[in-house]
């Protein structure tokens, strides 16, 4: 199954950056604060002075579920699927997947240090972020 992602003008630059395996935020330069989904303006400061940056990949886990019926597009085999929010060492929290490991509670720790990654989706799909889990002080 194929899919395509309708890309706004606030997310260009994100799905740029995502086809290069580059995790891209915004970061406001008025008041310094990171921030995501990708935004005109800084949801703290109300500025329009912004920019992005490409954010260090480092993260936790700070919640997820566990589905046992993936996306229709998530490749074939990789089930069930996380759904997981992950706290960026930015501070940004965003929704996404945790792969390479298996998907229990047993393996799934909140708190545990996760590396961003990238999945293509089918031939022609989007390349999606994905984190992987990091074994204590392997994070690059």
């Amino acid at each position: 199954m194929s899919f395509t992602i309708k890309q706004l003008p606030e997310t260009t630059d994100y799905w740029a950056g995502a086809e290069q395996n580059k995790l891209l935020i915004q970061c406001c330069k008025s008041c310094s604060k990171h921030y995501f989904p990708p935004s005109p303006i800084c949801p703290m400061c109300s500025s329009r002075q912004i920019e992005w940056v490409q954010a260090s990949g480092k993260a936790t886990l700070y919640s997820y579920s566990i589905t046992q019926t993936p996306w229709p597009y998530w490749p074939q085999g990789q089930q069930p699927m996380s759904v997981a929010l992950v706290e960026l060492e930015e501070g940004v929290r965003l929704i996404s997947t945790v792969i390479g490991c298996e998907q229990t509670p047993q393996a799934l720790e909140i708190d545990m240090p996760l590396q961003a990654t990238w999945t293509r989706c089918g031939e022609k799909g989007p390349n999606l972020l994905c984190f992987q889990k990091v074994e204590t002080g392997a994070q690059a």
